[in-house]
């Protein structure tokens, strides 16, 4: 029996993979350096201390892992008006879940300052009481830590929960604590490999409709 919803954020929830991007690009070329598609397709899922290592290595920077980070969360969030959107079919979910009593969370990669900006962008502040970000737990994706924590702090069993995720990356850590997982690709991973999903969906609207068999009132 389903009692929980897990939400991954980026590219699940909202719209903000092509900012997150654009951002990244921005502040790597003050280091002379321009990103290409096959190591942006390596960071998708990842936490920022992931993501900073990787590109610091990929591309022999000479900035520290925290120092690149720092730059990248800066130039996002001061930059947030106007370019990123809910995903459709986001609040009708969302009312959906309340409706049957269903738990939810957001279990996410992010920087919670980053996540708190990016949920008052959309007009979702307050709308989920628990809230993991990527920093609060010890290991970030693939590792299940974040959504445990999430399930933990509701709760609820590992068993019960259901994660909705967009990413390779999270679908794995899903699996990994034992939780059921769908797949909700968006235009930057709908090409990647996402078979580790129990349901591969078109939409979160979709998700509702699911809900109905597995989580019945």
């Amino acid at each position: 029996m389903i009692e929980a919803i897990l939400f991954d954020f980026d590219g699940l929830m909202v719209d903000s993979e092509p900012h997150s991007i654009a951002s990244w690009r921005a502040v790597l070329r003050e280091w002379g350096v321009e990103i290409d598609a096959a190591t942006l397709d390596r960071l998708l899922g990842l936490r920022l201390d992931q993501t900073s290592r990787l590109l610091v290595e990929r591309f022999s920077l000479t900035a520290s892992p925290a120092k690149l980070g720092k730059a990248k969360t800066d130039h996002q969030i001061a930059h947030l008006a106007g370019a990123i959107r809910a995903m459709p079919g986001l609040q009708t979910l969302l009312h959906v879940i309340d409706q049957r009593g269903l738990h939810k969370a957001i279990a996410s990669s992010g920087m919670r300052r980053y996540l708190e900006a990016a949920l008052l962008a959309v007009g979702l502040a307050g709308r989920f009481s628990v809230i993991v970000s990527g920093e609060e737990v010890a290991r970030g994706k693939p590792a299940p830590d974040v959504f445990l924590e999430a399930a933990r702090r509701l709760g609820c069993s590992p068993a019960a929960c259901l994660v909705l995720e967009d990413a390779p990356n999270g679908l794995e850590a899903a699996k990994a604590a034992g939780m059921r997982a769908v797949a909700i690709p968006n235009d930057q991973t709908r090409q990647l490999d996402l078979s580790a999903a129990d349901w591969q969906l078109p939409s979160l609207a979709a998700v509702a409709d699911l809900l109905t068999s597995i989580a019945p009132r």
